[in-house]
């Protein structure tokens, strides 16, 4: 497949950092995702993470929500050549990359399908049963450049602007310059529930197990003790009827 190829200049991390966050424009708005800015090979991109129909809640339909970004070249002190590009969408990076979704100690890998009429993002859908943390592993090859990078859901209060400028080197060719913000992991279905909490289906699958067993113990004890006054009454009958006989 023929792509576009945009040259960089040689700029420094923070600056490519920055000029990532002063033209957010080339990706569709995104509440409470994280935006990270990445050194792939001698190309910039930006990926922007998050979950899909947020607020994100158990039981509700969601997903992965992946965008990616290729940075295009600036001039120095931040003035347009007439020719620089704000981002160029990250097209058919469902061929070369995949998801892996992990909570707990629970793992399951899915493609990412792209997102029709909207170049340079991809979705892998899936429905969050369990109150707890995600993570979601992108992995795979961008311009032939292994990649594998890790995003996690946190719990609480998120900040959409919260930004660490701290250089991670993820592999001999993969550095992340830095990120911005971040996305909440799933809330309870309870919440929302009126006039009585809504259980989630796990919660209620936890309940029903729960009776179950429970009824399986008071079968088993009611069996236990039917057999055993079974024994008393024949050890009763065979007592009486050696009575009967010295008689």
């Amino acid at each position: 497949m023929k792509r576009n190829r945009i040259a960089l200049n040689v700029w420094n991390a923070p600056t490519v950092f920055l000029l990532g966050l002063a033209y957010p424009g080339f990706l569709p708005p995104a509440a409470a995702h994280e935006h990270d800015t990445f050194k792939i090979g001698d190309r910039q991109y930006v990926f922007t993470v998050g979950s899909l129909n947020e607020p994100i809640m158990v039981d509700k339909v969601s997903g992965v929500d992946f965008r990616a970004a290729l940075l295009g070249p600036a001039i120095a002190g931040g003035h347009s050549d007439g020719h620089r590009e704000a981002g160029t969408p990250g097209v058919g990076l469902d061929r070369t990359l995949k998801v892996e979704l992990s909570a707990g100690n629970k793992k399951e890998t899915l493609a990412l399908d792209p997102v029709r009429n909207t170049p340079g993002s991809y979705a892998a859908n899936f429905i969050p049963t369990v109150q707890t943390t995600y993570s979601y592993r992108i992995f795979g090859t961008i311009d032939n450049q292994p990649v594998d990078a890790t995003f996690s859901c946190v719990t609480g209060e998120v900040s959409e602007s919260a930004k660490d400028t701290a250089e991670v080197k993820l592999s001999d060719t993969v550095t992340r310059i830095g990120k911005v913000g971040a996305f909440g992991c799933p809330s309870a279905r309870k919440i929302v529930g009126f006039p009585e909490p809504a259980l989630s289906s796990y919660d209620l699958s936890e309940k029903i197990a729960a009776a179950a067993e429970a009824a399986g113990l008071q079968a088993a004890m009611s069996q236990r003790l039917s057999i055993v006054a079974l024994i008393v009454g024949v050890a009763g009958v065979a007592l009486a009827g050696m009575v009967w006989k010295r008689k």
